[in-house]
């Protein structure tokens, strides 16, 4: 198995830490002794194949899941389990809301509310968890749907727009939180193929712009050339985690990555 101990690749100090994470529900084992570091204004890039334990990290990385062995930390905070406590206790709804302000979260389903404008849709969250005024809210979603190119559509209802719209208007959502991390879960997963490439473009930018990402994602090609490293999971187990040129650009060490890879280009071109 490929060495997988962090190590730094010149993105800055790591803004997520992950030791030794391990996760199971019931009898299944979904993670296994997880340790990786996510650098600040980094984009790592989860794949593997289904079942591996991708969307499961994700969720624990911000306490959706509760690991159960192992450790995760944001800027040094222990992330959903109270410090020093044995056997574990969980934070407080209030911290946990609180910690969770800090790691926005995009899903393969946009969750918007059907009866709220893209503008309501956004600016709920800040009244509700930040809780600002209405006015000064709605200045800041004006302003989070430009960054992802849907001024015009404000105005619309999820049942108005595109798929591809409706994922950016979700993404508006968690960008104006102005949280320290992103993390997409298959964010294209649920598009028709011609919707995909809106929803990666405005991700692309966010990278261009610094925003640390973790994303979850079959799109190789957005793997390859956006993000900064790639980790590929296995059976719940962390196998390698390299720059994408280490991946893609030649035959990787491990075996079963080879594999893994071998059949996704036998279907697409990367």
């Amino acid at each position: 198995m490929a060495d997988t101990t962090p190590k730094s690749n010149g993105a800055g100090e790591p803004i997520i830490t992950v030791r030794n994470m391990g996760k199971s529900f019931d009898d299944f084992v979904a993670l296994r002794d997880v340790t990786l570091d996510v650098n600040r204004s980094e984009v790592l890039c989860l794949i593997g194949p289904s079942g591996s334990g991708k969307s499961t990290l994700l969720r624990c990385l911000n306490f959706l899941e509760a690991y159960d062995a192992g450790e995760v930390r944001l800027d040094g905070e222990l992330i959903g389990w109270q410090e020093g406590v044995s056997p574990r206790k969980a934070r407080s709804s209030g911290t946990l809301r609180k910690q969770r302000q800090h790691i926005g979260m995009v899903f393969q389903q946009f969750n918007l509310w059907p009866h709220m404008t893209a503008l309501e849709n956004v600016a709920e969250a800040l009244i509700q968890v930040k809780g600002m005024g209405k006015a000064a809210a709605c200045e800041k979603a004006q302003a989070a749907l430009a960054k992802v190119h849907l001024s015009d559509k404000a105005q619309s209802y999820p049942a108005n727009l595109s798929g591809g719209q409706q994922q950016r208007v979700a993404i508006a959502r968690a960008i104006a939180m102005e949280p320290r991390v992103m993390l997409f879960d298959e964010p294209t997963s649920a598009l028709d193929p011609e919707l995909v490439g809106e929803v990666l473009a405005v991700m692309k930018e966010m990278a261009a712009e610094g925003m640390t990402m973790v994303v979850v994602t079959h799109e190789m090609g957005f793997a390859a050339h956006v993000a900064d490293r790639v980790a590929f999971l296995d059976a719940g187990r962390l196998v390698t985690c390299a720059p994408p040129a280490d991946i893609f650009a030649r035959e990787p060490d491990d075996a079963r990555v080879r594999s893994f890879l071998q059949t996704y280009r036998e279907r697409n071109v990367v």
